[in-house]
């Protein structure tokens, strides 16, 4: 079903013979068209008869490179949703007047399903055509389509009847759900009666208390591991004596078990054995201190010399305790030598951008003049119409990701925003164009080139003797 359009709100600019009216009628009689042929982008806003589905659409093309359909709801009248975006001519043909009447349609498959539920008021067509500026361009036509559903409320297909919806008692939804119910009561009680048995088991268990079992293979190795620790004992230097040492019999009596079968020393033991320790080593360090007191004197001169660390000794003279010479200083070695800084590529502030030709696309006075201006100042070359022909142009400065000449010099130059021309002037150095690539694919490659810093002064030129040698051997 065709979509009734019932006035036309506003209009970029129009022929006095083909005006926007035109596209109100259905079939139409003539197209609309431009007022002038310099014009590079032309809009008309359509209002529609009632908020409907836009689920099809057919576009008669004048001479128009591409044709953008957006449309807006009457709760948000400015927020515009892209509906159809289709290029008809490409740059070239347009330039060498190879223009061709041409007509597409756009079914629900080709249409964004999201944009397809929505029920719009108004709809915005933009035409764009920047190739040829001796022609005027515009559209034939326009028809939006929509689908009507319809529902008659029969219960009747061809010559039979069709049952009527039983939710009653005796439905089948109702015999499914009973047999539903039951299932899971069933489960319920299955659940319970497995979790009383399980705590009355359980108590069970912890009511009986059994006696640990008898394990003779544990009593050989844990014999075995207490004569080789009175061997150990016996080696250390006489600590203890055999008199402390436990006897078999207190060993054994010595160990507890636990429920489970583990061994653990008794606590009035170990407060026996660590009293007995303390006692023996206190005797022990009285023998050791005695000793010390009756070293022999070469023990005495070693010692002196080992303590003979600040003597005040002259390093010609010898030291009265130690008798020997004092050690000389020795003398803090050269300093390495410290790794000079990479210098940075630099250009006169005037000659950053000498290698640059640019263009401009969105921008309107004063910011257009301010930006031109600054990029005139570092040494770049200003470009009013590129095109792909000559291929001058080497960066587009672009205000969004896509405008007309976004679409006809991409590929074929670098696109950036105004941001890249601000911070290099304001820094006073090239700025690799990566990091402000409008596309964000093209952010994530590896940046082809490094940052050059900007001098008002003349550049001195590195001799040989100031550039950077690898460090050797025989620098130290």
């Amino acid at each position: 079903m065709i979509i009734k359009v019932s006035k036309i709100i506003s209009c970029s600019s129009e022929d006095p013979a083909y005006p926007a009216s035109n596209l109100l009628d259905n079939p139409p009689k003539a197209g609309w068209h431009c007022a002038k042929p310099t014009e590079v982008i032309a809009t008309v806003i359509l209002q529609l008869a009632e908020p409907s589905c836009i689920t099809g659409l057919e576009i008669g093309n004048y001479r128009s490179c591409i044709v953008v359909v957006e449309a807006s709801t009457s709760e948000e009248p400015d927020k515009w949703v892209p509906i159809v975006n289709h290029q008809f001519l490409s740059h070239d043909e347009a330039l060498n007047n190879k223009f061709r009447a041409q007509v597409q349609i756009f079914t629900k498959r080709e249409l964004n399903p999201d944009t397809v539920k929505i029920k719009f008021d108004r709809v915005k067509v933009t035409c764009m055509q920047s190739a040829n500026p001796r022609e005027v361009f515009g559209l034939e036509f326009i028809s939006l389509k929509t689908e009507v559903v319809v529902e008659i409320g029969l219960d009747v297909f061809g010559r039979f009847k069709l049952k009527e919806k039983q939710d009653g008692p005796g439905s089948l939804k109702d015999k499914y759900f009973s047999a539903f119910e039951k299932k899971k009561n069933y489960k319920e009680e299955l659940k319970n009666k497995i979790a009383e048995q399980g705590t009355s088991n359980f108590n069970k268990k912890q009511e009986s208390r059994t006696e640990p079992k008898k394990r003779p293979l544990l009593d050989k190795l844990e014999a075995d591991d207490q004569e080789k620790d009175k061997k150990k004992s016996d080696d250390q230097d006489n600590l203890f004596d055999e008199s402390l040492l436990p006897d078999k019999n207190q060993i054994n009596s010595s160990v507890s078990r636990t429920l489970f079968g583990d061994v653990i020393p008794s606590p009035k033991q170990t407060k026996k054995t660590t009293n007995q320790t303390d006692v023996k080593i206190k005797a022990n360090s009285n023998d050791s201190s005695s000793k010390t007191s009756h070293d022999s004197p070469k023990v005495l001169k070693n010692k002196e010399k080992e303590e003979c660390s600040k003597c005040n000794t002259k390093p010609d003279e010898l030291c009265k305790k130690c008798n020997l010479l004092r050690k000389p200083k020795v003398l803090n070695q050269s300093p390495k030598h410290k790794k000079r800084k990479i210098l940075k590529p630099k250009k006169q502030f005037n000659k950053l951008f000498e290698d640059i030709n640019f263009a401009l696309s969105g921008y309107k006075n004063p910011q257009r003049d301010e930006i031109r201006k600054k990029a005139l100042k570092m040494g770049a070359q200003y470009n009013a119409n590129p095109n792909t022909s000559n291929n001058k142009c080497t960066h587009l400065v672009s205000a969004f990701p896509n405008t007309p000449k976004i679409q006809q010099l991409k590929g074929s130059c670098k696109i950036v925003s105004h941001k890249f021309i601000e911070d290099c002037y304001d820094n006073k150095k090239r700025i690799p164009w990566r990091r402000y690539a409008i596309d964000s694919r093209e952010k994530n490659l590896p940046e082809s080139e490094e940052e050059i810093e900007g001098t008002t002064s003349p550049i001195r030129q590195v001799s040989v003797y100031d550039q950077e040698t690898e460090e050797s051997d025989a620098d130290y």
